[in-house]
């Protein structure tokens, strides 16, 4: 079934196909591919079960159940491809219709670079108004495509859309069958943006890159960015250096407040140390040095020096 036989006057949750298709595509343009499974399933309910034209499975596989294998060579194949000066910016994967016996689609991967299109400065909103168009920018421009990665968990649930689809195709699907084709077919593409989205946040990029999903032929034809370039955490990033906390930001407010000075027990950290490569204040420093051991061990020394003197005069201010 391609999108114009599922655009007859079919409606989905009151509305018509291609309004509630619409839909669906605009929450993956705009990250929101969790909140459409989930719309999705509200309409398996009445299509999945016993007597019903989809199996009761539809209504319970989760993006966890599809696997995305081949990322590692994935990753090796940007790194034969950047250039300097010019490296993989985005990856794109397509959903190609399979043969119609049963429904299975295969997987094209095509990486592109910003001659291609600005990905790597582009934001979310930037990549939903360019899969908007007629044809992205960027149709064409790939510096190379293959079979890089695959997609399974799905079969099953492809080839029962495949021959519910022929019913459609031949005229003779009820209304509800051609509802059931409908939901089945948005679910399976969501499943599967859902699965390489997860997939690239688990396994990680080389770098900040656009990550596409979209479509070969075939119903829904679902066009959408999984992850803008600034959304996908870099492959094996280092962690994020912890920021120096504000001065005084680890005492209590009362104990902030104190002298230092007045009261020992208002500024306990000032009796220790800090440990080695962090800010000593004078005062800790102070407080570490000058008690009253080391002011009696002074006053025992026979001959006066500048240490005496100095710590002398302390202790008399006291």
């Amino acid at each position: 079934m391609d999108n114009a036989q599922a655009s007859g006057t079919v409606t989905i949750d009151g509305i018509p196909e291609n309004q509630f298709r619409t839909a669906i595509e605009a929450m993956l343009r705009e990250g929101r591919a969790d909140e459409a499974a989930r719309r999705l399933k509200d309409e398996l309910v009445f299509l999945c079960g016993e007597g019903l034209p989809l199996p009761a499975r539809f209504r319970f596989i989760a993006a966890q159940d599809v696997s995305v294998s081949g990322w590692p060579r994935l990753i090796e194949r940007i790194g034969e491809l950047d250039r300097p000066g010019d490296p993989i910016t985005a990856i794109g994967i397509d959903i190609c219709q399979g043969p119609t016996e049963t429904g299975r689609p295969f997987y094209e991967t095509a990486f592109y670079t910003d001659r291609a299109w600005p990905f790597s400065r582009a934001g979310r909103l930037d990549l939903a108004a360019a899969c908007g168009a007629d044809s992205p920018a960027w149709q064409g421009a790939a510096e190379d495509n293959g079979d890089t990665l695959n997609v399974t968990g799905l079969e099953d649930l492809h080839a029962v859309i495949a021959a519910i689809g022929k019913l459609c195709e031949s005229g003779m699907a009820t209304i509800e069958e051609q509802r059931a084709c409908i939901v089945g077919a948005c679910h399976l593409a969501v499943l599967t943006h859902q699965a390489i989205r997860d997939a690239a946040m688990a396994e990680g990029l080389p770098r900040p890159m656009a990550l596409l999903v979209g479509s070969d032929g075939g119903y829904p034809g679902f066009e959408a960015a999984a992850l803008a370039a600034a959304e996908g955490p870099p492959r094996n990033a280092p962690p994020a250096a912890p920021s120096e906390p504000a001065k005084d930001a680890h005492r209590p407010a009362e104990q902030a407040a104190a002298i230092p000075g007045d009261n020992s027990e208002a500024w306990p950290e000032a009796w220790h140390l800090p440990p080695p490569g962090l800010h000593v204040t004078g005062t800790q420093l102070r407080r570490r040095l000058v008690t009253q051991e080391s002011i009696a061990e002074l006053d025992a020394e026979t001959s006066p020096s500048l240490l005496n003197r100095v710590f002398g005069g302390l202790r008399r201010k006291k």
